[in-house]
């Protein structure tokens, strides 16, 4: 190897990272700088491109040395739990778990931006869409955490009847948005707004049952609240905001995307109801296991995820904490999960930087559309009720006998902290 200079050294690697791809760039700097006897600490590349990859900035003190930088990914590559310091038996002691549940139609886990287990019951595969029910919460409530920033909203302080305008002059004009977004703005629940038709009007009309801001009580009508408030605060229907400012940044293509509206054809709901695969919700699990943050791009304001994921009792921004006060009694780690109907789940570990996605089989046709219909002859609506045989009675497939039963989320959440401690 020819005794380079210094510059020549630096006009070198300009060189390689101009014309190589990523994966080339790396190998490319170890052997030049391991040959050149250079130190191996070749700083960061900043500029994300094809197989979503960066040199990840140190996250610790300023003792933290160059050579204890990690390779941040974003890929979501498949690679045994061993090349990420899991053990397997671990990972599928997680997936055979959650299969213990008849209705499972997948589940994903992911370490570092990897994925290091997954499985699908028979017919479905990673391609199959799955349906959020009530994931789509966290969702909705990540689009107002971008909104704030975007500066249609002061702060989650701000109140809510500031644009739901149908709340001045009534008991609940101070109601803030903080308080929707922790289901203790005192609306009531069980309000049956998923068969209210139109579901926006249904939630702007409910009634207060306690003081905002002294009780949780959770409810889907106040979900509901999203909708006019994304769309009065930024002219974009809450579907389009979340695709411009969710999906498409984190790598989800809404051509795959299915997106629910009420029986109206133009309210979203925003509680409920995202079909998409399994991988793109790990995407957006991901997103929240490390602040916000995708690649170079902060998509939700940090100090928003941390809150969201900051519970009062064991709620935070329409995301659960998995902690002693939800299911009293003791557990470890501190473990986030947005939860929906029949078993919909993503977990996130953000300290161990630990995803996992479980979907119930479901079963919807793209060509059916995403206008809800749960009147009359040609019902339209999310379908995860055959599966876990709960159906009611109106439904085309009315259920019979028991529903199938789930496992108990308390173990699960304890076989996830077992990947970090076996």
């Amino acid at each position: 190897m020819p005794n380079f200079t210094e510059h020549s050294k630096k006009s070198l690697l300009l060189l390689v990272l101009f014309y190589l791809d990523q994966k080339s760039i790396v190998l490319m700097i170890v052997f030049f700088l391991s040959a050149c006897g250079g130190s191996g600490g070749g700083g960061a590349l900043d500029d994300v491109v094809n197989d979503s990859r960066k040199i990840a900035s140190p996250a610790s003190s300023d003792s933290q040395s160059e050579s204890d930088q990690q390779i941040e990914h974003w890929g979501l590559s498949r690679v045994s739990p061993d090349s990420v310091n899991l053990p397997e038996s671990a990972v599928d002691k997680i997936i055979d778990y959650v299969f213990t549940d008849a209705a499972t139609q997948s589940v994903v886990v992911s370490k570092g931006g990897y994925v290091v287990g997954e499985r699908y019951a028979e017919g479905y595969d990673a391609n199959s869409v799955g349906t959020s029910w009530s994931v789509a919460k966290s969702f909705y409530s990540a689009a107002i955490g971008v909104a704030i920033s975007d500066g249609y909203y002061s702060s989650v302080g701000q109140r809510a009847s500031s644009l739901l305008t149908e709340f001045i002059n009534t008991d609940k004009e101070e109601i803030t948005i903080e308080q929707i977004l922790r289901m203790r703005s005192g609306l009531a629940a069980d309000t049956n707004v998923f068969f209210s038709g139109d579901q926006t009007a249904h939630a702007l009309a409910n009634t207060l049952r306690t003081p905002p801001g002294t009780a949780f009580k959770y409810s889907n009508a106040n979900s509901q609240l999203f909708e006019p408030l994304i769309r009065r605060a930024t002219g974009i229907n809450a579907h389009g905001y979340l695709i411009e400012k969710i999906l498409r940044p984190i790598g989800i293509d809404p051509i795959n995307v299915g997106l629910w509206f009420d029986e109206t054809g133009s309210h979203p709901m925003t509680y409920c109801c995202i079909d998409m695969r399994a991988d793109d919700f790990l995407r957006f699990g991901l997103l929240y296991a490390r602040g916000g943050r995708w690649q170079g791009t902060q998509v939700v304001p940090k100090g928003y995820v941390d809150a969201s994921l900051t519970p009062v009792g064991f709620y935070g921004y329409q995301w659960w904490a998995m902690n002693e006060e939800y299911f009293r009694r003791p557990v470890r780690g501190d473990i986030s999960s947005a939860i929906g109907l029949d078993g919909q789940r993503i977990l996130i570990w953000p300290e161990q930087d630990i995803v996992v996605v479980v979907l119930t089989m479901y079963q919807h046709f793209a060509n059916q559309g995403y206008v809800l219909n749960v009147k009359g002859n040609a019902l339209n609506y999310p379908n995860t009720c055959k599966a876990r045989n709960n159906c009611p009675a109106a439904a085309e497939d009315v259920s019979s006998g028991n529903a199938v039963p789930s496992y108990d989320t308390h173990a699960l959440v304890e076989l996830i902290v077992d990947l970090a401690t076996d």
